[in-house]
Formats: structure tokens, sequence, C-alpha cells
């Protein structure tokens, strides 16, 4: 076997595995600039969309990005920091889920309004005041837990705000 003959394959095989893994290095490159973008708008969205009100926000991109193995992009801690926010948004969607279906409850269940009994003795004499509620159950819970959803937003839209100004991700 002469080496003449064995080399210039070698060399071209070898070119070509050079040449595809630098195409796919920019490639990669490429893609993971255009998938950051796409993530930054959809935060973007999600930041405007929590108003006080217990909009469901969007997870469709993040959704995607998980399931085709796109995330493989973008470095370690960047992945960390936006699958946290994006498990908040997630528990957030759910909980405005759970808001709406107590609020059409409260609307939708024609029950009377809860009352109260207090006794007191006045002068040696019992006495017995009734005290009703102007809200059913389901109504004061609704109130509740939609107050403690607006918190829960508030808070959210500000972390979604920080890490869209981290630039360390983004770039």
């Amino acid at each position: 076997m002469e080496w003449d003959s064995f080399l210039p394959p070698f060399f071209g095989v070898l070119a070509a595995f050079l040449i595809q893994r630098a195409w796919a290095s920019l490639e990669n490159g490429s893609s993971k600039k255009k998938l950051l973008k796409d993530i930054k708008k959809e935060l973007k969205s999600c930041s405007d969309g929590l108003v006080g009100q217990g909009n469901l926000v969007p997870t469709d991109l993040w959704k995607s990005a998980v399931s085709s193995g796109s995330l493989k992009l973008i470095p370690h801690d960047c992945k960390f920091e936006l699958a946290s926010i994006y498990f908040r948004i997630d528990c957030h969607n759910y909980e405005a889920e759970k808001v709406r279906d107590v609020g059409i409850l409260a609307e939708t269940t024609q029950t009377e309004k809860p009352k109260a009994k207090w006794e007191f003795h006045k002068e040696g004499e019992p006495e017995t005041v009734f005290i009703e509620f102007d809200r059913t159950d389901a109504q004061m819970l609704w109130e509740k837990l939609s107050g403690r959803l607006k918190n829960l937003e508030s808070n959210l839209k500000k972390d979604i705000d920080d890490l869209l100004k981290q630039q360390k991700i983004w770039s």
C-alpha cells in the first residue's frame, strides 16, 4: 500500500468534515440569535399581558423550543434563568384559570348569603343579633383569590422586566 494514494482522499474527507463542522457552527449561532430574539418577544408579550386582570399569557414558543431540543443552543446559565421564569409563568396561567373557574362559580351559584349569629347579654338578658353578609362564600373566595393573583402578577411582571434588561442573556 502506498501512502501517496491514501493521503489525498484522507485530506479530502478531513477537509469536508471541517467545512461541515464550521457550517453547522455558523448555523447554530444564527439559530441561537433567532431563538433568543423570539423568546425575548414572547417574554415582552407576557409582561404586557400582566396588567392585574388575571390574563393568560403565551408560552407556546418556549414549549416548542423545549420539545424540539432547540434549548441546546442556549448556554446553561441563561437556560436556567429562562426556565425559572417560564415555570412561574406556567404557575400564573394555572392560577389564573382557577380564579376564572371560581369567578364563574361565584356568578352562577344561587345560594343564600352567609349569616352569622351573635349572642350577647345586655343587662342580664340574652340577646341574639343576626348578621347577613353582602356576598356569598364563593364571591368572597373569588375576591380573595383574585387579590392574591394580582399581587403575584405584579411580582412576576417586575421579574420578567428585570430579565429582559439583562444583556448577558440576550447577546
